[in-house]
């Protein structure tokens, strides 16, 4: 029965109801209690359905009332599958699909029961995917693509080759119908796959070529030892172009030690073998096969004793070969000779030349292929020998000569060689040959006297006797001598022969006038007494003469006194001067000196020669006349001031020191407080800027800290003034003395009538030595180290 007549049925039935019930019949002659609300039919929606393997359908069964409403039994109806292996059904009328077929589904309810059909149909294709999702390829080559389906089974199925597929940019890429995409240009396209109405799609990015192979050459398979061989790399790439990347790939080469490629590919052959040449570029590797031969010969070197010789001369020839590996090797003897043009020489296959007439051959040896020349000039016959006729007896000293000379070839002839020889004599000086073979004597003795022409000599002798004196020449370096004085004179012999000898202490010295000029055997002058003379040397009868005048003494030497002089600061030091002169006199020479210091700022000197200290330090002092100089080192010397206390009244005395800023710059005061027992009691530094003004109390700021805890009654009080620049903190145990300081007490004092008394006293300064200043500094320095704090004195007030 289907659902449409069970429903009319139904209604036909409520209708008779109806009826019944208002002609007063009970209710429950309709089939039910009369208040009891119960189904005539169930009606499952749908029907009839249809699903593809792997998807479910939502059955719902609707409850027709016997009272005429409907009513949504789907949760409340027992659900039946007549096959779960095709279908299942949960109770809450989901279907699921589990094989393809046909089968019905039933909703039951209190006793009621409705029909509806399923089909289950094949797994319906749902999703399309391109892998790989994101695709590359270079230039030149292609990319498989693949077409996976999802179906509605959740199952995958590659359905690359039922695919439709295509390029959105042919131009950059093709898709073939098996879904092989294949580049051909830079850049990027859409592929897209379409099974039915269900598509994909993915990017494809075409990238440039890329290498795919190197192949690798060079213009020869073989080249000899020694030499280099050009290897090329060239590039093959994806999109089949080809590039020269000879300088952009790594080369290697196997076995090692045969040859030594460079970056540039360029191989330096080492050894003979062969060997495989890699290059290397991007992971590609390409290889070629080269051979190293032994080396081959390259050029010969031809080398003569001699490039000319005389006729009748041989001259020997030599021939070096050169290889391609810088090697060489003596082919004399293994090479063939030749001499053109001919009849000038005859080469042998030794390579000995002999000459055969006057010109000039190239000589030429040939070795595997390869030649080198030379040149060989034959000259006409030369000088074989030269014979020298000298004066047979001895030529006295100064007296001159004549030589002569004669030459014999090689063809037997004589000339005369006189004028154009070259001469020379040895040893040297005792004779001079000139161009044209005259003789002057030098000296005394025996001379070999030669005449060379074309590198031919010849020789003979030459006697000289001794030279005679002919004058005597005086001479002094000085015609006036200081009073006092001495002065060598010298003797100078002239002989026969212009020659000169120092006769000095051969000769017989005389004065004119021994009292004013005297003069010793060896030539020494002393001058006497003021005047002029001629002082005389002789030899036999031969005699020379000078004249000397005698002056009054001239300075030698000055002095500065004291030596090494040494000046308080601020006060004055008289420096004198003694003058040495000539003749042993001495003289104060004081007045006359032209006084200089090289530090103005240390010390300053008057014309007079007194000097004045300006700041500690050492500065040189240099004394000048008639260009005599003397020099001393004056040292500074810094200052302590010093002044007494007494305390036994019971006033306080107040110190003040200031800094009139002598060297225009901060100083510190460096206190130094002694006991009477000239014990340090306290020490310390206080700062006193320039202009400043520093006051103290000496009961408050210097005795109220003594080092043994006993304040001193009476004592000294010094105070030093030090550099501040190095010394910031002013420590009185590490002070560099400068400037100077003034420093006076206040004393307050009761008078006999108990009138209260003022007075003053300036500190007196006295010069502070080295040995003064590093005891105040140790004695200071005990203090702050075993004190623990006694024995440092404050700096009461000011600057």
């Amino acid at each position: 029965m289907s659902v449409q007549s069970h429903a009319t049925a139904f209604l036909s039935r409520l209708s008779a109801c109806t009826m019944f019930f208002l002609t007063g019949l009970l209710i429950s002659a309709c089939g039910g209690g009369s208040d009891t609300q119960q189904s005539e039919i169930i009606a499952i929606i749908p029907h009839t359905a249809s699903v593809s393997l792997g998807q479910t359908v939502q059955f719902r069964a609707t409850g027709y009332m016997n009272n005429g409403q409907t009513q949504d039994l789907t949760s409340s109806v027992s659900w039946q599958s007549s096959n779960t292996g095709i279908a299942t059904v949960s109770p809450s009328g989901l279907a699921t699909s589990v094989t393809p077929g046909t089968i019905n589904m039933t909703a039951s309810w209190n006793g009621h029961s409705s029909t509806a059909s399923l089909v289950v149909a094949k797994a319906a294709l749902e999703t399309l995917t391109i892998t790989p999702p994101s695709a590359s390829v270079v230039l030149g080559q292609a990319a498989q693509l693949t077409a996976i389906g999802t179906f509605s089974d959740k199952t995958t199925q590659d359905l690359t080759s039922v695919a439709d597929w295509s390029s959105a940019q042919p131009a950059v890429a093709t898709v073939n119908t098996a879904g092989l995409a294949t580049s051909k240009a830079v850049g990027n396209t859409t592929v897209t796959a379409s099974v039915g109405s269900i598509t994909a799609s993915n990017q494809l990015a075409v990238s440039p070529a890329a290498l795919s192979a190197i192949v690798v050459g060079s213009a020869a398979a073989a080249t000899p030892l020694g030499t280099k061989e050009q290897f090329t790399a060239q590039g093959v790439y994806t999109d089949g172009s080809k590039v020269d990347i000879t300088n952009q790939v790594t080369w290697t080469s196997t076995p090692s030690g045969i040859v030594a490629i460079g970056t540039n590919g360029l191989a330096a052959t080492h050894a003979v073998g062969n060997v495989t040449v890699t290059a290397v570029s991007a992971g590609v590797t390409g290889t070629g096969s080269f051979t190293v031969s032994p080396a081959a010969l390259v050029s010969i070197a031809v080398q003569g004793t001699s490039a000319t010789v005389p006729l009748g001369v041989n001259a020997q020839f030599t021939a070096t070969g050169t290889y391609t590996d810088g090697s060489t090797s003596d082919i004399t003897s293994t090479a063939s000779w030749t001499g053109l043009p001919a009849g000038i020489v005859n080469v042998a296959p030794n390579g000995l030349a002999a000459s055969k007439a006057a010109g000039t051959a190239t000589i030429t040896a040939t070795a595997s292929g390869i030649s080198g020349s030379n040149k060989l000039t034959v000259t006409s016959a030369t000088l074989v020998s030269i014979a020298v006729h000298s004066p047979s007896a001895a030529l006295p000293l100064g007296t001159n000569g004549q030589l002569g000379a004669t030459g014999t070839y090689t063809d037997g002839s004589t000339a005369d060689l006189t004028s154009t020889a070259t001469w020379t004599s040895s040893p040297a000086g005792i004779v001079a040959v000139s161009s044209a073979g005259a003789v002057s004597t030098k000296a005394v003795g025996n001379a070999a006297v030669t005449a060379t022409s074309a590198g031919k000599s010849g020789s003979g002798k030459v006697a000289v006797s001794s030279a005679a004196l002919v004058s005597i020449q005086v001479s002094s370096s000085r015609s006036s001598l200081p009073l006092g004085s001495t002065q060598q004179l010298n003797a100078t012999g002239v002989y026969t022969d212009s020659s000169t000898q120092n006769l000095t202490g051969a000769v017989q010295w005389v004065s004119a006038s021994p009292d004013v000029v005297g003069v010793s055997n060896a030539g020494l002058a002393t001058a006497k007494a003021q005047g002029a003379t001629n002082v005389l040397a002789s030899s036999g009868a031969v005699t020379g003469a000078t004249g000397l005048n005698v002056a009054a003494a001239e300075l030698t030497s000055i002095g500065i006194s004291p030596a090494a002089p040494t000046v308080p600061l601020g006060s004055n030091l008289q420096l004198s001067s003694l003058g040495s002169f000539t003749d042993g006199s001495s003289q104060d020479v004081t007045s006359q000196i032209t006084w200089s210091v090289d530090r103005p700022d240390i010390a300053v000197i008057t014309p007079g020669g007194m000097i004045t200290g300006l700041q500690v330090g050492s500065a040189v002092v240099t004394a000048s006349l008639n260009g005599v100089q003397a020099s001393a080192t004056i040292t500074v010397q810094p200052l302590a001031i010093v002044g007494y206390f007494d305390a036994t009244s019971g006033v306080d005395t107040t110190l003040r020191i200031t800094n009139p800023a002598i060297t225009g710059q901060d100083l510190c005061a460096m206190i130094y407080v002694f006991d009477n027992d000239q014990q340090l009691s306290e020490c310390c530094g206080c700062l006193v800027s320039q202009n400043g003004l520093r006051t103290l109390s000496l009961n408050n700021n210097l005795l109220n800290n003594p080092l043994t805890g006993v304040q001193s009654k009476s004592g000294t009080v010094m105070v030093v003034s030090a550099d501040y620049a190095s010394n910031l903190s002013c420590n009185a145990s590490a002070m560099t003395p400068t400037g100077a300081q003034i420093a006076w007490s206040t004393h307050l004092l009761k008078s006999s009538t108990g009138q209260t008394v003022s007075t003053e006293d300036t500190f007196s300064a006295s010069p502070l030595n080295a040995t003064l200043s590093s005891s105040l500094q140790a004695q200071c320095s005990f203090v702050q180290t075993l004190g623990s704090g006694q024995g440092i004195c404050s700096c009461g007030t000011g600057d």
